[in-house]
């Protein structure tokens, strides 16, 4: 019982984190979450968890939702979301983790650590296949930092506004993806009682979160979520290689053979 307090405690310090920088409660919680219940169980207990803070973070930030974006990006969430989550029982991941984890760190780059205010033109119609694309990849991998944040914001949704609209896009997501879970036999009651605790400590750090965000800067505000998204590209791809060298020891030597 004792996994259930360090859940809840863990919970909360993810998802302050994350409010403040606009994603990656979820990512936060990856490395835990597999070392006390098991690599293989991070995905829907981690889906448990989200779904269960996201209310707290639309209701807290209702008035900032874009819904130009939402009517767009949310149906391409909810199908990607049941094809993720059928892949999720099918394969492992691997590959697609590490592209996202390159992503994640190039960021930087792209905006000249946070000079520059936007690296690509971004349409409205585009997401719809951003829906597609991140809820597939959230449904195989179970936690892809925030890598829709860069979309948004080269679109003009920043800040408070970034925050609501993808809180109330994820809080679907998610439940379909559980729904998925669920018809799969992917969810237990352990499990569903891990999540639980995830997302109540994920609604208490948003609560803590809220009036530090309204206070903050944009220019702070993008400094923290630049940061955020490069730790959890890090993270996603130094998990990828020890993952991939433990099912192919032999395949770096296979690449000095090949050069």
């Amino acid at each position: 019982m004792i996994l259930i307090p360090v859940l809840l405690i863990f919970g909360a310090l993810s998802w302050y984190i994350c409010t403040l920088a606009a994603g990656g409660g979820a990512m936060l919680m990856v490395p835990l979450v597999g070392l006390l219940i098991g690599p293989h169980l991070v995905a829907p207990t981690i889906t448990i968890g989200s779904v269960i803070a996201a209310p707290s973070r639309v209701l807290f930030f209702w008035p900032y939702i874009n819904w130009s974006v939402i009517r767009w990006m949310l149906p391409g969430s909810i199908l990607g979301a049941m094809v993720g989550a059928y892949i999720y029982s099918q394969m492992h991941p691997i590959w697609l983790q590490l592209f996202v984890g390159i992503f994640l760190m190039s960021t930087l780059v792209q905006y000249r650590l946070g000079r520059k205010q936007s690296s690509f033109p971004m349409r409205l119609p585009y997401f719809f296949l951003l829906g597609v694309v991140v809820a597939f990849l959230s449904g195989v991998i179970g936690a892809i930092g925030p890598v829709q944040n860069p979309f948004f914001i080269n679109y003009g949704v920043d800040k408070e506004n970034l925050i609501a609209t993808k809180a109330l896009n994820t809080m679907v997501l998610q439940a379909t993806k559980i729904m998925t879970y669920l018809s799969f036999g992917a969810i237990t009651m352990d499990l569903a009682s891990y999540g639980v605790a995830i997302g109540i400590g994920g609604s208490i750090g948003v609560y803590l979160a809220k009036h530090r965000i309204l206070r903050m800067s944009t220019q702070r505000f993008h400094y923290y979520m630049l940061a955020l998204m490069f730790i959890c590209g890090v993270f996603l791809a130094l998990r990828s290689l020890t993952q991939i060298v433990q099912l192919r020891p032999d395949i770096f030597s296979d690449i000095t053979l090949l050069s």
